[in-house]
C-alpha cells in the first residue's frame, strides 16, 4: 500500500507541475471549413456502423465485405501511425509530460499500432477464407437462448471497432504538442467519438433488458461463470466511465465538449483541482485498466473456444 501511494503521490505532482503550463497554452482555435472534422468523425463512426452490419448480413458475400471493412480500419490506425505520427516526428518532440507514467505512451502506440497492422492482415486472410464459404447467416432481431441477435451483434461490434480505435487516439492525443494547427480538430473527433460510445452504451444497455442475453455455456465451471460476468461488468463499467470521466475533466478544463458541429459548453467553474482529480482517472488509471480487462475478455473467449472446446462461445457473438 505505502508503494501504491508513493506512486500516486508521484504522478499527482507530476500533473500539478504542468497544468498551469498546459492551462496557459490552451488557444481558441478555428475549426476547419466547413467543419471538415465533423466530417472525418462521421466516416470514422459510420465506417464502424456499416462494419458491423455488414459482418452479421445474411448474405455470406456481405459479410465479406464486413471482414474486410474491418481488416481496412485496423490497416488505417497502423498507416496512421507508421506513416503520419511517425512521419510528423512528434514521438521525438511531444508535448511536455504531465507525468512518468507519459513516457511510456510512444512504446504503447508502438506496440498498439503493430497489433493493428497483424489484426488487419489476419481479418484479410479470414475474408479470403470467408469467400469460400457460401452458407446464409439465419439470425432475427432479438436474442436466442445460445445466441446474441442482430441487433445485440451490430451494437457491440460498433462499439468494439470505435474503442480499438480510440485507444491509440486517446493515447496520441496527450501528447499533441501544443500550438499544432489541427490540435483542436483532432480533439473534435476524439470528443464527438466518445459521446457517440457512450449513446450506443446506453443503447445496449436498454437493449439487454428488452432482449435477455443468452445464457452462458453449460461446460462453464461456477468459477468461471463468476469470472465471465464480473468481465463483462467491468466493460461495461470502462465504457461508461471513459467519455464520462473525459467531459468531466474537460469542463474542469474550460474547453467545451464537441459532437460534430455542436459544442457544449463546461457545466462549471474551471477548477485546476477538477482537472487533476479527473484527469488522473481519464488518462492514467482507466486506459491501464482496460488494457487489462479488454485483455482478459479476449484471452478468456479465446480459451473457452479453443482450449477447453466450447464450440458456442464464438457462435454467440459472430457468425
Amino acid at each position: 500500500m505505502r508503494i501504491l501511494f508513493l506512486a500516486f503521490s508521484v504522478l499527482i505532482l507530476g500533473m500539478q507541475s504542468s497544468l498551469a503550463l498546459s492551462a496557459e497554452a490552451l488557444e481558441v482555435s478555428e475549426r476547419l471549413p466547413g467543419n471538415e472534422e465533423s466530417w472525418i468523425a462521421l466516416v470514422i463512426i459510420l465506417g464502424s456502423l456499416f462494419a458491423a452490419w455488414f459482418l452479421n448480413h445474411q448474405s455470406s458475400a456481405v459479410r465479406v465485405i464486413g471482414t474486410v471493412l474491418a481488416a481496412s480500419g485496423c490497416i488505417a490506425v497502423a498507416a496512421w501511425f507508421f506513416f503520419f505520427v511517425l512521419g510528423t516526428g512528434f514521438l521525438e518532440n511531444p508535448k511536455p509530460y504531465d507525468a512518468p507514467m507519459d513516457s511510456a505512451k510512444p512504446t504503447l502506440l508502438w506496440l498498439q499500432s503493430t497489433a493493428a497492422l497483424i489484426a488487419g492482415l489476419g481479418l484479410l486472410f479470414v475474408a479470403y477464407r470467408q469467400s469460400n464459404a457460401k452458407a446464409e447467416l439465419v439470425l432475427g432481431n432479438r436474442n436466442e437462448a445460445h445466441r446474441y441477435g442482430r441487433v445485440s451483434r451490430v451494437l457491440h461490434w460498433t462499439i468494439a471497432i470505435l474503442i480499438i480505435t480510440m485507444i491509440p487516439m486517446g493515447i496520441f492525443a496527450t501528447i499533441i504538442p501544443e500550438g499544432t494547427p489541427y490540435r483542436l480538430e483532432y480533439y473534435v473527433v476524439h470528443k464527438t467519438i466518445g459521446v457517440i460510445i457512450f449513446t450506443l452504451v446506453a443503447v445496449r444497455l436498454v437493449w439487454n433488458r428488452c432482449s435477455r442475453r443468452p445464457q452462458l455455456d453449460a461446460g462453464l465451471k461456477p468459477v468461471e461463470r463468476k469470472l465471465a460476468h464480473g468481465a463483462h461488468l467491468a466493460l461495461y463499467f470502462m465504457m461508461l466511465a471513459f467519455p464520462v470521466t473525459g467531459f468531466i475533466m474537460t469542463s474542469y478544463f474550460g474547453a467545451p465538449t464537441y459532437l460534430f458541429v455542436w459544442e457544449m459548453q463546461p457545466l462549471w467553474e474551471a477548477s485546476e483541482k477538477g482537472v487533476l482529480i479527473w484527469g488522473l482517472f481519464h488518462k492514467y488509471l482507466l486506459p491501464y485498466l482496460i488494457y487489462v480487462i479488454l485483455g482478459a475478455h479476449i484471452l478468456g473467449v479465446l480459451k473457452h473456444q479453443f482450449f477447453d472446446k466450447h464450440v458456442r462461445v464464438l457462435s454467440r457473438m459472430v457468425s
